[in-house]
C-alpha cells in the first residue's frame, strides 16, 4: 500500500516542500526552517528565496523567513557569528534589518582578518558597496580604539598633579608621591611595549585582548612575575615594594574607568558574548540610514513634481481691478485723440475756406 496525506503521496524531494511552504505563505501559514543545523537552515534560506524570485513573491515571503529564523535565538546569532560574510547576503535579499546589523558587527569587529580571505571577498562582493560600508564602519571603530589609548596614556591618577593646594608646588611635596610616580612610570612602560609591539589597534584582533585586560584590571595583567622583574631592576625595601604594588593597582582601576568611558568594550550585537565570548571587537554601533536597501529606495523614489501655483481670491479680484483701471485709462486716452483729431479737422476746413474767397475772386477779375 502506498502512505498518502489525504490521498496525495508524499513528496521526497525537498523542493517540493519549499514550494508548499511559499505557497501556504500566502495564506499567512508560518514558514518553519529547521534548527538542527543551522547552515543547513542557510541553504533552505537560499532555496526558498531561489523559488519566491522565479514566482515574484520575495516581497511577501521575507518577512516570514526573517520571523522563523530569529526564532532560533542565540543558535542564529551564533550562526552568524561564524559566517557573517555568507548570512549577510541572504540579510540583503530579505531586508532583514537585525541580522544584517549583526553580520556588519562581526564583519567589522572582524576585518583585518576576513579580508585577507580572496574567497570571503568574493562572497562579500554579492551585496552593492558592501565593503566600502564595512571600511567605513572599521576606520570609525579604529579612530575609537585611538581615543582610547591616548586616554590611557595621558591619564594622571589621583592627586599626584597638584598633591598640594598652596602654588608652587615645592619638590618636597612632590617627593612624598615618589612611590606613585614611579608605579605609574611602569604601568606607562608596559603599556608603551605593548603598543610598540603592535597589541593595540594595529593587532588583527585591533586591540581586543589588550584593551580586555586593562578593563578587567586587578590581575589580569601585570601580575607578581612581571612585577618582581620591575623589583629586580630597581631593588627597593619589602615595605616599598608593597606600597608601590598597592599604587599599581589603584591605577589599574583608574585605567579600568577610562576603558569603561570609551565603551569599547561594549558589544552592541544580539550574542551573548559572555557565554559565547569572541575575540574581536563588538562595539560598532550601525545607523540604520545606512542599510544599504534604503539607499537604493531613495534613489528610486521618484520627487513629484511641484503643483502649479493657482491665485487666490484676493488676487484674482485685484488683477480684475487692475485690467479695469486699464481698460477705462485707455478709453479715456482714445477718447481724447478723437477730439483731439475732430479739432483739428474743423481747423483745416477753415483754413481751406478762407483761401478759396481770394482764389475765387481772382478767376472772377
Amino acid at each position: 500500500m502506498i502512505v498518502n496525506e489525504n490521498g496525495r503521496i508524499p513528496q521526497a524531494h525537498k523542493a517540493m516542500a519549499h514550494y508548499e511552504a511559499i505557497f501556504y505563505a500566502f495564506y499567512n501559514k508560518e514558514i518553519t526552517i529547521d534548527d538542527t543545523d543551522m547552515s543547513a537552515a542557510l541553504s533552505d534560506c537560499y532555496q526558498l528565496l531561489q523559488i519566491s524570485d522565479y514566482l515574484g513573491c520575495t516581497g511577501l515571503i521575507s518577512k516570514p523567513i526573517e520571523v522563523a529564523l530569529l526564532k532560533h535565538g542565540q543558535d542564529l546569532f551564533r550562526a552568524i557569528q561564524g559566517a557573517p560574510y555568507a548570512w549577510v547576503e541572504m540579510a540583503y535579499r530579505i531586508r532583514s534589518d537585525m541580522v544584517f546589523k549583526e553580520c556588519m558587527i562581526h564583519l567589522v569587529g572582524n576585518w583585518k582578518i576576513i579580508k585577507t580571505k580572496q574567497h570571503l571577498n568574493d562572497q562579500l562582493r554579492e551585496v552593492p558597496g558592501l565593503r566600502a560600508l564595512i571600511e567605513k564602519y572599521h576606520r570609525t571603530l579604529l579612530q575609537q580604539c585611538k581615543n582610547l589609548e591616548l586616554g590611557v596614556m595621558s591619564l594622571y591618577p589621583g592627586d599626584i598633579r597638584l598633591p598640594v593646594d598652596d602654588l608652587p608646588i615645592k619638590r618636597e611635596a612632590y617627593a612624598k608621591d615618589i612611590l606613585v610616580w614611579m608605579a605609574l612610570t611602569f604601568f606607562r612602560h608596559w603599556i608603551g611595549q605593548r603598543l610598540i609591539m603592535e597589541k593595540g589597534r594595529h593587532s588583527l584582533d585591533c586591540g581586543y585582548e589588550l584593551y580586555k585586560q586593562i578593563g578587567t584590571a586587578g590581575e589580569a595583567y601585570m601580575d607578581k612575575s612581571v612585577i618582581n622583574q620591575f623589583h629586580t631592576k630597581f631593588p627597593m625595601t619589602k615595605k616599598a615594594m608593597n606600597v608601590c604594588e598597592n599604587h599599581l593597582l589603584e591605577i589599574k582601576e583608574c585605567m579600568k574607568g577610562v576603558v569603561d568611558q570609551h565603551k569599547i568594550l561594549k558589544s552592541t550585537c544580539q550574542l551573548d558574548v559572555n557565554r559565547f565570548p569572541v575575540n574581536y571587537l563588538t562595539c560598532t554601533d550601525f545607523k540604520r540610514q545606512d542599510f544599504p536597501w534604503l539607499k537604493g529606495d531613495e534613489a528610486q523614489r521618484v520627487v513629484p513634481a511641484k503643483r502649479e501655483y493657482k491665485p487666490g481670491g484676493n488676487e484674482i479680484a485685484r488683477q480684475n481691478l487692475e485690467t479695469t483701471k486699464r481698460y477705462q485709462e485707455q478709453e479715456r486716452s482714445l477718447s481724447v485723440e478723437d477730439r483731439e483729431d475732430e479739432d483739428d479737422e474743423f481747423d483745416d476746413d477753415e483754413d481751406m475756406g478762407e483761401e478759396s474767397g481770394p482764389q475765387k475772386r481772382a478767376r472772377v477779375a
